[in-house]
């Protein structure tokens, strides 16, 4: 089960996340494929249509055990950023993950604290001090600073700024979770020695071959993956959120009045 999990997982990982441009194909043995042929086949409308009719949709479960905490405590970078980095970890690992806000001058301060609740099993903070480096990693004291303050400067754009906090906060997540630098040159998890560097990476996540060590290392935290189910079970079972669309909301009603 465990290998099952691991490989399905790596597969989404690559699909959604590492995909890379197709390679140009042979000349000499083999013809382009014309457009129409390399078309995704889509699903049908009607089809899907009934499947939401019937299940209301894929949803996670509530999360069981301690969770992974993300703490932004600075403004100069959109809230955004670190909160889309965090979807999409959660959607992806399936991993219980946690969004927070306080504005803070002491980030390490922070982590520490968040680490004295029993719930909290390692923190990412996000943080704006002069005088910090872009990225402080503590693996064993189980929490990471990424600071925003170091990948600024004169003539950078909040765009740019933006763009090498999201990589910056990926290559934190793998670095805290176990992952070392990675052979793959489509990858975050590189030697990083000045924002230059950080420019360079053209991946803006890391690829699927920390990802062995990261669920390891979640394991040995303690987290445990949060399951898919559909709506409909959610319901029947009590504890779906309130709906989301006329799928779900129909699905409500008729077994709410049962």
């Amino acid at each position: 089960m465990k290998t099952s999990i691991i490989a399905v997982t790596m597969f989404s990982f690559c699909a959604v996340l590492c995909a890379q441009p197709a390679p140009q194909p042979n000349a000499l043995h083999k013809t382009p494929k014309t457009p129409a042929s390399r078309a995704v086949r889509m699903i049908d409308p009607a089809a899907r249509s009934n499947m939401l009719a019937k299940t209301g949709g894929m949803i996670m479960s509530p999360a069981k055990g301690p969770a992974l905490v993300f703490l932004d405590t600075q403004t100069r970078v959109a809230g955004t950023a670190l909160s889309s980095t965090a979807e999409q970890l959660r959607m992806i690992l399936r991993l219980p993950i946690t969004v927070a806000a306080k504005p803070s001058a002491a980030p390490v301060d922070e982590a520490i604290k968040a680490l004295a609740d029993s719930k909290t099993a390692a923190v990412l903070v996000l943080a704006d001090v002069p005088g910090y480096p872009s990225l402080l990693v503590a693996p064993e004291n189980r929490w990471a600073v990424v600071n925003v303050a170091a990948l600024g400067g004169a003539g950078v754009s909040s765009e740019t700024l933006s763009v090498r906090t999201q990589k910056e906060l990926w290559r934190a997540f793998g670095y805290l979770m176990g992952a070392a630098h990675s052979s793959n040159e489509a990858c975050l998890l590189k030697p990083v020695f000045s924002s230059a560097d950080l420019d360079a990476l053209k991946a803006k996540t890391f690829c699927p071959e920390p990802l062995n060590k990261i669920m390891d290392q979640a394991r040995k935290m303690g987290l445990q993956t949060v399951e898919m189910t559909t709506y409909r079970k959610a319901v029947e079972e009590g504890w779906a959120p309130a709906p989301a669309n006329d799928f779900q909301r129909a699905i409500w009603n008729e077994l709410k009045k049962k």
